[in-house]
């Protein structure tokens, strides 16, 4: 965003900022661009900008100089990694519970770095044990994984001496999240749909927690895919979840109902200072896009060469990276598009090229709401788009700054695109303006005082939370076993509670509060045959009625998906993990 963001309603600087991800890819997409975009604008408005990552690599410094060479990073921005942390950082130190353990054979693999390495060993296909050692190469932090599944992470301070240990990766990121914080008020924002699934069940009364959804949540049934549905199953857990598009928010109401903190907030793009009246060269097209199967490319490359087989001489740069690059070079040849259409690879600020093209296409299987169409739209190049879930259709009025097809129908995407080359001067002038336009309703203020507002009724509704609310019952899970459903759940520490009852419904039906039995930490409850068979559908809502220190807590635990498996399937699926 650009330096002259201003605050908005909620004031930025009054609360730390947290952005959770994974890692900073070399060659990074529309998830990371729109995190550090989102974040360098809150840096230019007063707030402290953590980036946190947890990829193991040896040495963040690399990662971090090329986000300053990019211009990624501005000042009021850190850019911090777990393992660089405990690397680099001098702890007190402590005596552990267990002895961490050692292997007599040599590591099977090691990367090494002027900053430090990481040694690995291997059991199988999976890592048995890994050292993060520093560049002096004494042992920072030792991870084993231990025979049935087990995790032990200990911590050690350049003497050698142990500084920490946490039995769950979970636990061991949570205390560094800790540290940082301090105590300190701060919102954290998790762009990752892997990170999300562990950072839900961070619950802290200083912390506001934010999940932005950058992709799809559902598949082509309208049911939750294996990777959303741990989080979209508890939405109520979160301070706010934000969508990119209103249809997206709409669908996700429309299966799991709406838990009251669900906003909308598409990604910001920079609209460039000028815009010839017609494109450098009409008939050249420029795509970017990362170059895997669900982007669909081979159908753009169908498109070009349908259109030049109707005379019309377009060509195309493709610019982005990915595994299916190979694959796509040697369709392109097939259809005889060598010299026409180019592939360039990964360039930084790629969406500076839409300047010099005159069309873009769209053909991908799904979208959050891709970010390049509206950067296209900013540069006056103009989309021929499927009208897929989600995005293509809340910006394209089709004709008008831009076409729309159906998803995956090339004849019409054809004509669609065959039919921009050939306006005339006057017609495409005025439809670039119009897709001009459209983009600059996403400009920096615009999308920065819709943050700022939903991250003030995340405050909000993190200040109104319980202590029953701040734990959190965990594991919350739901099965159908022999034709009747099973709900266990396990108890945060703090205080106990007296006693635990159960509701479940669907949209059709709700069975009567069920009171659940102990069984240490753990609390379950069976629902008898005939209010099983009433809740028949594919998803059930869950909430807990909970008696502790003689007040009742309602606590809703979202939506599920009840669990069909045996308890021999889930046992074999387990080992196979």
């Amino acid at each position: 965003m650009t330096d002259d963001t201003a605050t908005g309603p909620f004031a930025p600087a009054a609360r730390r900022q947290l952005a959770v991800t994974w890692g900073i890819p070399d060659e990074y997409g529309g998830m990371t661009a729109a995190l550090l975009r989102r974040s360098r604008a809150f840096a230019r408005a007063g707030t402290r900008v953590d980036v946190l990552t947890f990829e193991p690599l040896p040495d963040y410094e690399e990662v971090r100089q090329r986000l300053r060479d990019r211009g990624e990073l501005v000042d009021g921005m850190r850019l911090r990694n777990i393992y660089e942390d405990f690397r680099e950082s001098a702890r007190e130190p402590v005596t552990v519970a267990v002895r961490p353990g050692s292997l007599s054979r040599p590591h099977d693999d090691e990367s090494v770095t002027i900053r430090g390495s990481v040694r690995r060993w291997r059991r199988g296909e999976s890592d048995a044990r890994v050292e993060h050692r520093r560049s002096d190469g004494s042992l920072a932090l030792l991870d084993e994984r231990r025979r049935g599944g087990g995790r032990l992470i200990t911590s050690f301070d350049r003497t050698g001496r142990t500084t920490g240990q946490w039995t769950s990766a979970s636990a061991f990121r949570f205390a560094w999240i800790d540290e940082l914080l301090a105590g300190e008020p701060a919102v954290a924002i998790v762009d990752s749909k892997t990170v999300a699934r562990w950072m839900q069940t961070y619950r802290r009364p200083n912390v506001a927690l934010v999940h932005m959804v950058h992709g799809a949540h559902h598949d082509a049934r309208g049911r939750l895919t294996d990777s959303r549905r741990p989080v979209f199953e508890n939405l109520h857990r979160w301070d706010a979840v934000v969508f990119l598009t209103a249809r997206q928010r709409a669908a996700a109401i429309e299966l799991l109902g709406d838990s009251g903190n669900l906003h909308v907030i598409p990604n910001a793009v920079t609209t460039p200072d000028r815009m010839p009246r017609l494109p450098p060269d009409r008939l050249h097209g420029v795509i970017v896009a990362r170059l895997s199967g669900i982007k669909r490319l081979d159908h753009a490359l169908r498109v070009i060469a349908a259109v030049r087989a109707l005379d019309i001489p377009v060509t195309a740069e493709i610019i982005g990276e990915g595994d299916r690059r190979a694959r796509l070079e040697a369709e392109a040849e097939r259809l005889g598009l060598q010299g026409v259409v180019r592939f360039t690879g990964y360039i930084p600020r790629a969406a500076e090229r839409y300047a010099g093209g005159s069309w873009t296409l769209l053909t991908s299987r799904s979208e959050g709401e891709s970010m390049s169409l509206v950067e296209a739209m900013a540069a006056g190049c103009l989309p021929v788009a499927y009208d897929i879930r989600y995005g293509p259709a809340e910006v394209i009025a089709d004709g008008r700054n831009g076409r729309l097809v159906p998803d995956g129908d090339i004849e019409r995407a054809t004509q669609a695109l065959a039919g921009l080359c050939v306006l005339d001067d006057d017609a495409l002038a005025a439809t670039r303006r119009q897709a001009r336009r459209t983009a600059e309703r996403h400009n920096d203020r615009a999308v920065f005082d819709l943050w700022t507002e939903a991250l003030g009724s995340a405050i909000e509704r993190a200040a109104a939370r319980t202590p029953l609310d701040n734990g959190a019952l965990g594991r919350v899970r739901v099965r159908r076993l022999r034709g009747r459903l099973l709900v266990t759940a396990r108890l945060p520490r703090g205080p106990r509670p007296t006693r635990i009852e159960v509701g479940l419904s669907t949209r059709e039906s709700i069975a009567a509060l069920v009171p659940m039995r102990r069984f240490g930490r753990w609390r379950f409850a069976r629902l008898d045959r005939e209010g099983s068979a009433r809740l028949s559908g594919e998803t059930v809502k869950t909430r807990f009625v909970v008696h502790v220190d003689g007040a009742v807590v309602g606590v809703d635990a979202g939506m599920r998906h009840p669990d069909q498996r045996s308890l021999a399937r889930r046992a074999a699926d387990r080992l196979r993990r």
